[in-house]
C-alpha cells in the first residue's frame, strides 16, 4: 500500500498514527500536509479525462505546490519541537531586523519613547537584540537613564544586546535578567521610573501577568510605555490573513500571537492608571509582517 502513495502520504500518516506525547503536532502542519495530499489525490480525480499533457502539465505543477507545503509543515515541526533551535533562530531574525538605522519603523519607535521623557530606573519587558538602544543615542535621555534592566526570557539575545549597548555608546549600567515577564515577580515594588513594553506582549502566556508585575515595579506617577501589534477589524481582509497566517508566526516568532491588545491593556489596567492608546497603521515591511501593521501605541501613567 504504502509503496504507491508519495511521501508526504506517508509522513501524513505516520504523524497521525504516531504517540502524541513524543512531541508536539500544532494543528497548522497537520493543516499543511493534509491540504498537500489533497491535492496530489483531487488533481488525479480532476484531471482523469483530460488528454496526456494537461494530466502532465498540472501534475507537475500539483507537485510542486505539494512539495512546498510539505516542506513549510516540515520545518514548521521541527521548529516546534526544538526550542533552542526556535529561539536561536528568532534572535538571529530580530537582530538582522530590528538594528537596522533608519527607516520608518524606527522612526515611530523612537518618537514614542523620546516623547514619553523616560528617565530615572527603567525596567524593559522583552528588549530582544537591544531594538530601543538607538532611540536613546544623542538626547537627554541616555543621560537620564540611572539603571536599565531587561528581562528577557531568550538568552540567544544577551550578547547582541551588550554588543548593540557598546556601539550605541550608552553608559548606564545593565542587568540582564533572563527570565519570562510573567516570572519576573521578585522586582521590589514601585521601584522603578519606566517600563518598556514594546513588541512582547503578543509572544507572552499571559499578558494580564505581565502587566501586574510591570505595575507593581512601578511607582506611583511611572509610566508604561507601551507599542504593540494588534488584531484587524473583524470581518476584514487583513483580519482573514492574520487567521492564516497567525499560528505559522506563532511557531516562528516564539510565541507571538495576534491579540485585541489595546481592550486587554485598557480592561486589565483600568482606573488605576490613565491610559492614552492609540491605534494606528505601522509601516513594517509587507514581506513578512503585513499581518502585523495594526498598531497600538502610548502612555499609561500610575495614579
Amino acid at each position: 500500500f504504502f509503496c504507491r502513495k508519495s511521501s508526504l502520504h506517508v509522513l501524513l500518516a505516520i504523524l497521525i498514527m504516531v504517540c502524541p506525547c513524543c512531541f508536539t503536532i500544532p494543528s497548522i502542519i497537520i493543516k499543511l500536509l493534509a491540504t498537500a495530499s489533497a491535492l496530489t489525490y483531487g488533481q488525479r480525480f480532476l484531471t482523469k479525462n483530460s488528454n496526456k499533457w494537461v494530466r502532465r502539465i498540472s501534475f507537475g505543477i500539483t507537485v510542486i505546490i505539494s512539495l512546498i507545503l510539505g516542506g513549510i509543515g516540515l520545518f514548521l515541526l521541527v521548529l516546534a519541537n526544538n526550542d533552542d533551535l526556535r529561539s536561536r533562530g528568532f534572535a538571529n531574525f530580530c537582530a538582522m531586523q530590528n538594528l537596522k538605522d533608519g527607516g520608518p519603523m524606527n522612526e515611530v519607535r523612537c518618537a514614542i519613547l523620546n516623547g514619553a521623557d523616560i528617565s530615572g530606573k527603567v525596567l524593559e519587558f522583552g528588549p530582544g537584540p537591544g531594538t530601543n538602544f538607538k532611540c536613546f543615542v544623542n538626547n537627554s535621555t541616555t543621560a537620564s537613564i540611572d539603571e536599565y534592566v531587561g528581562v528577557e526570557p531568550n538568552t540567544y539575545f544577551k550578547e547582541e544586546m551588550m554588543r548593540e549597548k557598546e556601539k550605541r555608546g550608552l553608559t548606564f549600567p545593565l542587568d540582564f535578567a533572563p527570565l519570562r515577564g510573567e516570572d519576573y515577580v521578585d522586582v521590589l515594588s514601585e521601584s522603578f521610573d519606566a517600563v518598556l513594553l514594546t513588541h512582547v506582549l503578543c509572544s507572552v502566556d499571559s499578558v494580564e501577568s505581565v502587566l501586574a508585575n510591570a505595575e507593581r515595579a512601578l511607582k506611583p506617577g511611572g509610566k508604561m510605555i507601551i507599542m504593540e501589534h494588534v488584531a484587524a477589524p473583524d470581518g476584514t481582509k487583513l483580519k482573514m490573513f492574520q487567521d492564516v497566517v497567525g499560528p505559522i508566526f506563532n511557531i516562528i516568532g516564539n510565541g507571538c500571537k495576534v491579540l485585541d491588545m489595546k481592550n486587554i491593556i485598557e480592561s486589565y489596567l483600568g482606573n488605576r492608571f490613565d491610559v492614552q492608546l492609540d491605534e494606528f497603521e505601522a509601516p513594517m515591511p509587507a514581506f513578512p509582517l503585513l499581518f502585523a501593521r495594526p498598531h497600538v501605541k502610548g502612555v499609561a501613567t500610575k495614579k
